[in-house]
């Protein structure tokens, strides 16, 4: 059976522009669910295809006849439910989907038997593909016991490297290292710390004391100036009292010889 490979493409392109069919009112009311419902009703919006409204479900939508059921590749699929049937499969023209009913052991028996014929499994189980590798472990480790048990037992355990705190060997050496940097950098530091700590408290106290000298030299500088401009205001008092005197002394002696006249 020959599949024409442009009927798939064309299919393919369908698919993606193809909408997504939805129930009427399926987006307003919560009761409704979102599975597509034909609508009924003779003023029906959805039914009479008016605009704006999601589109209907028509034959126009389908896919191409001849491709119509088959997989992306062009093969079909068979139902599988036990060793038998997948032995059946044809692996060139068919593809095996295991069944919903079928349990674990019987999946890993199918999935196991499908990888010696190449067979394709399309829902190939995860808990298939975890119980086949642990069997195939099991099966390996019990070899190596029945061959090498006893060389197994003499050989004597590696240790694991010593750990402080979750660090390996290599990170506490290089802790040191830099704890033993550190460490030499303050001896350094406290050598150097006792020669200038004495320049320091040289140098602060001639500048207090000059700074008080400043002061009581400046007070003092003060009070001549005050001195000095108190003195010219005594002299000038005296000098006009003197003048005063004078004139009534002048006074007094015209007085005196006026009246020696008459």
């Amino acid at each position: 059976m020959t599949v024409d490979k442009r009927l798939l493409r064309e299919r393919a392109k369908m698919r993606r522009t193809r909408p997504k069919f939805r129930r009427q009112e399926s987006w307003r009311y919560k009761r409704l669910k979102k599975s597509w419902r034909r609508p009924v009703g003779i003023d029906n919006t959805m039914r009479h295809h008016k605009r704006g409204w999601p589109k209907i479900v028509r034959i126009g939508f389908r896919g191409p006849k001849a491709v119509r059921g088959l997989t992306s590749n062009g093969k079909v699929e068979v139902l599988v439910h036990n060793v038998k049937e997948i032995e059946q499969v044809d692996k060139d023209l068919q593809v095996a989907r295991i069944a919903s009913t079928v349990g674990i052991k019987k999946k890993v028996d199918i999935t196991n038997r499908a990888d010696e014929l190449s067979i394709k499994i399309i829902n190939r189980p995860e808990e298939a593909l975890t119980f086949a590798t642990i069997s195939e472990i099991s099966e390996e480790l019990l070899l190596e016991d029945e061959k090498g048990g006893d060389k197994q037992a003499a050989r004597p355990r590696k240790k694991k490297p010593s750990t402080a705190g979750g660090l390996t060997e290599k990170e506490i050496a290089e802790l040191d290292k830099i704890e033993s940097q550190l460490a030499g950098k303050t001896t350094k530091k406290t050598t150097t710390k006792p020669k200038t700590t004495p320049k320091k408290t040289t140098t602060t106290k001639p500048k207090t004391t000059t700074t008080k000298k400043a002061t009581t030299t400046t007070k003092k500088t003060t009070t001549t100036k005050k001195a000095a401009t108190t003195k010219p205001k005594t002299t000038t008092t005296s000098t006009a009292k003197k003048t005063t005197s004078s004139k009534k002394a002048a006074d007094t002696k015209k007085k005196a010889a006026s009246s020696k006249k008459n």
